[in-house]
């Protein structure tokens, strides 16, 4: 499966779920979730990733509307599968590979 990751321009998460915990990635870098993780569908204890474009084009254009935010699409590699269902993936980390779309 791909994985994909939707970050702000600022290359931060983005926050969803009133989720306090946003974090900053690096391409290339391993990003890791440094708070206590947890096998469960909570928004904190993991770093979410959307499970294919589609779901990240409807992360992207979500952001945009509610809260006219613009953000960027990468391609990830991901650690240990925590929490998983049918649009996204909980992981304990993520590395940016490639921009797969931008602002």
């Amino acid at each position: 499966m791909k994985y994909y990751k939707v970050v702000t321009g600022g290359m931060r998460s983005l926050g969803l779920r009133k989720n306090p915990n946003t974090m900053k990635f690096t391409v290339g870098e391993w990003t890791y979730d440094k708070t206590e993780l947890f096998l469960d569908n909570r928004d904190n204890g993991g770093i979410w990733v959307a499970n294919g474009m589609g779901a990240a084009n409807t992360l992207k254009k979500y952001m945009m509307k509610r809260y006219g935010v613009g953000c960027l699409i990468f391609s990830v590699e991901i650690g240990s599968i925590l929490y998983q269902n049918s649009y996204r993936t909980k992981t304990d980390r993520v590395r940016l590979v490639d921009m797969v779309q931008g602002l």
